[in-house]
């Protein structure tokens, strides 16, 4: 017997989606800014994880990404 993967998590409702946490990492990749310019000049879209690791919306990240 299989046990499921954890890829395989329910996906979260389309209006829900946009309000998960990523990683500054991912917001990186995401959006137009680096880590640095997360925490310098977006520092109050920040969510504090643990007391050393922040994330972010992934609505504000998609906002803040280059449209060029």
């Amino acid at each position: 017997m299989s046990t499921p993967a954890d890829n395989d998590a329910e996906p979260l409702p389309r209006g829900r989606e946009l309000d998960r946490i990523i990683s500054l990492q991912a917001a990186e990749k995401a959006s137009s800014l680096s880590v640095d310019s997360w925490k310098r000049h977006h520092r109050d879209k920040l969510v504090k994880l643990s007391p050393r690791r922040y994330g972010v919306r992934l609505r504000d990240a998609l906002m803040l990404a280059k449209t060029s």
